[in-house]
């Protein structure tokens, strides 16, 4: 199995655990985080999410890494 596929299911699995809903936009985010390489400032998150649902919210970006700590 491929790093960033185990990144991506640990982070979701994090998630899942804490009883959060797995929207499609909190799943790019965790994409985006999955497969970058250091640790991407926000507003990069939030362009590359932006790019695949437009509709994306910065604040959900924020939530969504808030959930995560």
């Amino acid at each position: 199995m491929d790093k960033p596929h185990t990144r991506l299911e640990e982070l979701t699995a994090r998630l899942r655990e804490r009883g959060y809903r797995l929207t499609p936009q909190r799943l790019e985010v965790l994409k985006v985080l999955a497969t970058s390489d250091g640790h991407p400032g926000v507003e990069r998150i939030y362009q590359r999410v932006k790019a695949v649902f437009p509709m994306t919210s910065l604040a959900t970006v924020y939530k969504t890494l808030a959930l995560l700590k």
